[in-house]
């Protein structure tokens, strides 16, 4: 129960850092452009997905974490891509406890533009995850190593009468080995732009990773549906903040959790 307990909060903490890869999307920055987000999350647990995806008391569980994302243009057709973040974690449980303060997992990566035309953009990246290698040995076992991430994006807007609204897709695979596949994750934004001042988003993550045997460790099976609502305002040109809120819809063996997060988005 106690490396089960640690893996679900590592999971959590990796799949919250979606959000802001959803945000950026599909649309590839133009050579020398770019923009830098960073987003504070706060959030806590009274309740845990079990193997049998009901949820059961939880002591309790708080998760604070600072992210930073950032996309660079290197061409027209090129976007350099970097992602990583600094948390605090609280876990308390009937028979475990767990607390650390620590880097989460740093991406390093580079988007391809495959294809563009007016409202569309389908675009392919690759990434190496930086596995956070904190000193406890139980989380860097359980986090499985550094990891290669292959992500696909595809991304529609189109103009209304109402204003902007767009889709924005994403299917992604990790693996630690060529060869194997340690995780599948899914993203979807709906983005609705009523003026060039303001954005509302709603935003659905969906996290698969299968069980695993790790230096002893037996590493249950994972799903997780998490679902965000945010709403973005541009204060100045280039400048906007986003706020909003989640929740875990659905899960196994994962932390059913609710977070308020604030976000800056600066673009040069």
């Amino acid at each position: 129960m106690y490396g089960a307990s640690l893996r679900l909060l590592i999971v959590l903490g990796w799949a919250l850092s979606f959000s802001v890869q959803a945000r950026a999307g599909a649309w590839n920055q133009k050579g020398g452009e770019g923009q830098i987000i960073s987003t504070s999350y706060w959030s806590h647990a009274g309740q845990i997905f079990n193997d049998d995806y009901k949820a059961v008391p939880l002591r309790g569980f708080t998760k604070t974490e600072t992210r930073l994302y950032l996309e660079h243009g290197l061409t027209d057709w090129l976007t350099l891509v970097g992602n990583g973040g600094f948390q605090t974690l609280n876990f308390r449980d009937d028979d475990s406890r767990f607390d650390f303060d620590g880097l989460d997992d740093t991406e390093l990566g580079l988007q391809f533009k495959l294809r563009a035309r007016e409202g569309l953009s389908v675009a392919l990246r690759a990434s190496y995850i930086i596995d956070s290698r904190l000193d406890n040995r139980a989380v860097d076992v359980l986090r499985g190593g550094d990891q290669y991430e292959v992500r696909g994006l595809i991304g529609q807007s189109r103009e209304t009468l109402l204003g902007d609204v767009f889709y924005d897709a994403q299917l992604a695979a990790r693996t630690e080995r060529f060869g194997g596949l340690d995780g599948v994750q899914g993203a979807l934004t709906l983005g609705f732009k009523p003026t060039h001042r303001w954005l509302f988003m709603a935003q659905s993550y969906l996290n698969f990773s299968d069980d695993d045997k790790v230096d002893g460790f037996d590493v249950a099976e994972q799903t997780q549906l998490i679902s965000t609502l945010s709403l973005a305002r541009q204060y100045k040109p280039g400048r906007y903040i986003q706020i909003g809120a989640g929740q875990t819809l659905f899960g196994q063996n994962i932390v059913k959790e609710r977070s308020l997060f604030i976000g800056l988005w600066t673009e040069y």
